[in-house]
């Protein structure tokens, strides 16, 4: 029979765990266990730990070091795992017999044992039971670790608030927590936010690692502050934390955010330049290309990867079907679906939605609807959204209407769900069933999210809503934004009001609401402050719309400026009257 000194090296197999120690405790030296690649073979840690804790407690009294490889292993199998329900049922109950066990043994005065509990919590996102247990633990169960845990934990399901308020009663604050509480505001969606707290982080005297400045280029990334990520760039190589092999995250993150901010010789000469080339970096790559309009060149980057001999992985057919989709090549993009099973991969629900995505674009739209309807599995809401925009952008009610009833159905209070159908009614004169709908949405209740652009000017990023009034610059932007529509009439502008209907019932009201379009407001910002030789950086959060898409390729050439805009689906570059998408989005 085993001795629990080997059950014990199996269970530090489990969790990855050297016998050296592990979660504190110190151990002495144990020989090398025989069935070590066996356990990491059977694909239920979970059970593998609980039943070799099982042998040690008949053997022998467990001590805190077995419970915190017994917590670590249970951990590190509910983080890793993607089974189905009945074996997260599974999980739930091993967790909490596992914290029964613990309880009963006194184990739970351990500091380190407390800590392996909460962190179990946390990985199964029971975070109301984490929270118990570091309510009720005694001040020496708990140290830095622990507060931690916590926020962390919140932050990875998306509870900002409840991260924060641990954050600010924490009794003393390290660098893992302040990159904890930057990586909530994230997973949140709180860009602004947390480079306001890597901000006040320098101010308090911390050196950041490559964790935190990883978190800080996503967050540049998204609101498209390029000042900020150079200068993250700059700090990389002056700390020396760039050209590294081990940090090829961190040459991931610049790229990433070299190329959401349209900087694409920038994010080449990151990307030549590193070392040790991974599948993750070659995404990030590929996706940039196709985003900012370079779907041949993402192809061709495509295949020079599969040459260098990269595997290729599940977000790789991600991106290079979205290239395909951003230039209009259906045949090619069937072709690489069809190709997935080559490469060993199930195409999974997100690559049936961009190849609905990039059939709806094309205008083979009862193509598009029936790759959702046979799908083996359910659609989720983005991508019958997506073939919803197609609809309305070849104005085909037939499809439209039955895709905007199903979108209505899965999400009832999103009011944009009922605004892109209602247009499609208007659009076509179809009034009672327009009327109808707007009704349903006023009963309902539902909302439409709010439209904002950001704009990065003086180290800054300035944000702008739909007719907003906030900024100090108010008074200049709106005499800016009326010069500049009355030159654009007399090149012979005029307001495309056909997307604006919803809400409004005179062509006045509807012109008005476009001039003062979160895009609109932050561009008459670009051109008061920027130098006209630089360009104008613009990221909104949703799709840029027809009429706003006209009037940035106007001002584009009759003030003669750069124009790079962001929306949520690509990049839009006007220059010279002309936008790079070539008026496909």
């Amino acid at each position: 029979m085993p001795t629990p000194r080997r059950h014990l090296c199996f269970l530090r197999a489990l969790v990855g765990l050297r016998s050296t120690g592990a979660a504190g405790f110190s151990s002495a030296p144990t020989r090398g266990c025989p069935l070590h690649a066996a356990l990491a073979r059977r694909g239920a840690p979970a059970a593998a730990a609980l039943a070799l804790f099982s042998s040690i407690r008949a053997a022998t009294l467990p001590t805190p070091y077995t419970f915190s490889l017994l917590l670590a292993s249970l951990a590190a199998s509910s983080s890793r795992s993607r089974t189905p329900s009945a074996a997260v049922c599974d999980r739930l109950a091993a967790a909490g017999l596992a914290h029964g066990q613990a309880l009963k043994h006194g184990a739970l005065a351990h500091p380190v044992v407390t800590n392996c509990l909460l962190k179990l919590y946390c990985a199964l996102g029971m975070l109301s039971d984490a929270r118990r247990v570091f309510d009720t633990s005694g001040a020496t169960s708990l140290d830095a670790f622990s507060w931690n845990t916590m926020v962390s934990g919140y932050g990875k399901c998306g509870d900002l608030e409840a991260a924060r308020e641990v954050f600010v009663r924490m009794p003393e604050r390290g660098l893992v927590s302040w990159s904890a509480m930057i990586d909530a505001c994230i997973r949140a969606g709180e860009f602004s936010e947390a480079l306001r707290m890597f901000d006040q982080m320098m101010g308090n005297g911390f050196r950041p690692d490559a964790v935190v400045l990883s978190s800080v280029l996503k967050a540049c990334a998204h609101l498209g502050a390029l000042e900020r990520g150079r200068w993250v760039h700059r700090f990389l190589k002056a700390e020396g934390l760039g050209r590294s092999p081990d940090n090829v995250m961190l040459e991931t993150a610049l790229v990433d955010m070299y190329c959401k901010c349209g900087c694409m010789d920038e994010a080449w000469w990151v990307f030549d330049g590193v070392q040790s080339q991974d599948v993750v970096l070659w995404n990030a790559m590929i996706g940039g290309l196709a985003m900012n309009g370079h779907g041949k060149r993402a192809l061709e980057l495509f295949r020079r990867m599969l040459d260098m001999g990269f595997v290729p992985n599940e977000s790789t057919f991600v991106v290079v079907l979205c290239a395909c989709t951003h230039t209009g090549r259906v045949d090619e993009g069937k072709e690489i679906f069809r190709s997935m099973c080559d490469h060993g991969i199930e195409p999974r629900r997100e690559h049936y939605g961009c190849l609905a995505d990039l059939l709806g674009r094309a205008g083979l739209l009862e193509e598009a609807e029936a790759v959702l309807l046979d799908m083996p599995m359910e659609p989720h809401a983005s991508q019958w959204g997506a073939l919803m925009s197609s609809c309305l952008m070849h104005n085909n009610v037939g499809v439209g209407e039955r895709v905007g009833k199903k979108l209505i159905e899965l999400e009832p209070d999103d009011g944009g769900r009922y605004v892109v159908l209602f247009n499609l009614y208007a659009v076509n004169g179809l009034w009672e069933d327009a009327k109808a709908l707007r009704k349903m949405m006023e009963e309902r209740g539902a909302k439409k999210e709010t439209g904002l652009s950001f704009i990065e000017w003086n180290g800054l990023v300035h944000e702008f809503r739909s007719g907003d009034t906030r900024h100090p610059q108010t008074r200049q932007i709106y005499a800016l934004l009326e010069d500049m529509e009355q030159r654009l009439q007399l090149i012979g502008y005029v307001k495309d009001t056909s997307q604006v209907l919803m809400d409004m019932d005179d062509e006045e009201d509807k012109g008005n609401t476009l001039s003062y379009h979160s895009e609109r407001l932050a561009l008459a910002f670009g051109i008061l402050n920027t130098p006209r030789h630089m360009p104008i950086r613009i990221v909104k959060n949703l799709r840029v719309c027809r009429d706003c898409h006209v009037y940035a390729k106007l001002v584009s050439k009759l003030y003669q400026r750069e124009i790079i805009m962001r929306d949520r689906h690509r990049f839009h570059l006007f220059r010279g009257g002309v936008c790079s998408c070539n008026d496909f989005w």
